[in-house]
């Protein structure tokens, strides 16, 4: 294992501003072309329900994605595979907008998924290669609040690029933006990756790394809860179209109000950690709000169930409360998570990474089986989700280092 000594002074600012900035490029390529569904389907001649398999596969290609460059980052270092990765990004979102068949396109996005997908593994390790484990909760919450603001402003813009040119021009501005990421990652972030092997890159070693990294019971279990309660927010993604525009009748406009609303209470809850990391623990302020998640998310049900006339802004302030709790309680987990690992902190993220996406992919099938008819199944969802959360970082608290609080 060779130590890698090119590590420069950061300025920690920008270093947050990019990495959020890279961070976005997911929920900018899944949200921003949405509003042009209409428009791609009469092009492609399909259902606007078929072009859901163009989401299907960004997904899955940010799944194995992580998963590939986690490896190649403890390899290669963390900057080299994120440019080559970009470029791909790049060459990907062009061919979408050149695409002319819901079959293309839906391969296309695969690869896009593939190139997008190594900022957010490599941003989660170079935060372990800068930070101390003590000041890693408060970076993760501010990369969270840079790249929460892309959820909100996504569906907008890509309405707007929409309505006033072509659907093609969504896929425009994601190269335009790209672009600007590489330039910025060429010209301004150093290699800080100090731990990289100089053997061979073989898939078996690979697969050695990812079990050695299950083997530690401290990664797992707060991994595992952290993935899980992040996956809250896609059951309220998922759920969220139908409960307020269909159940509660609420116009597209208003809906795009609200649904920036509790994408607020992530924000909020991102910037309140990351002050609160300043005075208190990371790990005691996530077991102290894990708990009250599931306070409030259980009641909240109940409430709900005994109740199903309940208003509408009622359930935005229930909503937003949760959101809130999870933007506390999930960079304090992911930092956890990562505590133990320096020389595979890369392969460390992606599984981390993985495990989010894998149960997020998860709440959103079963939230579609379950065809909520109310508002009361996706707070359910929520509260069953919230439990499990406590449960697993319950657990990981009995595998902590000494160092850590209990």
């Amino acid at each position: 294992m060779n130590k890698n000594n090119n590590n420069k002074d950061i300025n920690k600012a920008l270093l947050i501003i990019l990495l959020g900035a890279l961070a976005a490029l997911g929920p900018l390529s899944i949200d921003m072309y949405i509003p042009g569904f209409e428009q791609m389907a009469k092009e492609f001649g399909t259902d606007v329900s078929e072009l859901a398999f163009t989401i299907t596969s960004y997904f899955i290609g940010i799944t194995i994605g992580q998963l590939a460059y986690g490896p190649l980052i403890d390899k290669y270092g963390r900057r080299k595979p994120l440019l080559y990765a970009l470029v791909l990004y790049i060459a990907a979102s062009l061919g979408c907008a050149f695409s002319t068949s819901l079959e293309l396109m839906t391969t296309l996005r695969f690869f896009q998924a593939l190139g997008g997908s190594a900022g957010m593994v490599s941003g989660l390790a170079i935060i372990s290669d800068t930070y101390e484990p003590d000041k890693r909760a408060k970076a993760f919450s501010l990369i969270m609040l840079v790249m929460g603001v892309a959820p909100i402003l996504a569906p907008s813009g890509g309405s707007f690029l929409v309505k006033h040119f072509r659907w093609q021009t969504v896929f425009y501005f994601l190269v335009v933006f790209s672009v600007i990421l590489v330039l910025v990652v060429y010209f301004f972030l150093p290699e800080t990756g100090k731990y990289m092997y100089s053997g061979k890159l073989k898939v078996k070693k690979a697969l050695k790394d990812y079990m050695t990294i299950t083997k530690s019971k401290t990664f797992l279990f707060y991994a595992l809860g952290g993935s899980i309660a992040n996956s809250i927010l896609f059951a309220y993604v998922a759920s969220s179209p139908f409960v307020f525009m269909t159940y509660y009748g609420v116009s597209p406009t208003v809906f795009a109000v609200l649904y920036g609303i509790n994408a607020g209470g992530v924000l909020l809850g991102n910037y309140a950690n990351s002050l609160l990391t300043k005075k208190y623990h990371y790990i005691n302020i996530m077991n102290i709000i894990s708990v009250v998640l599931a306070a409030l998310a259980v009641p909240f049900a109940v409430l709900i169930y005994f109740y199903p006339t309940i208003p509408f802004e009622w359930v935005v302030v229930g909503i937003f409360l949760l959101e809130f709790c999870i933007g506390i309680t999930y960079p304090n987990a992911v930092s956890a998570s990562l505590a133990p690992f320096k020389e595979l902190s890369g392969s460390a993220s992606a599984l981390n990474g993985s495990f989010m996406m894998g149960f997020s992919a998860i709440v959103t099938a079963v939230i579609g089986v379950l065809a909520a008819s109310s508002a009361f199944t996706m707070v359910a969802v929520m509260a069953m989700l919230a439990i499990l959360t406590v449960i697993f970082l319950q657990i990981a608290r009995r595998f902590a280092p000494k160092d850590e609080p209990n």
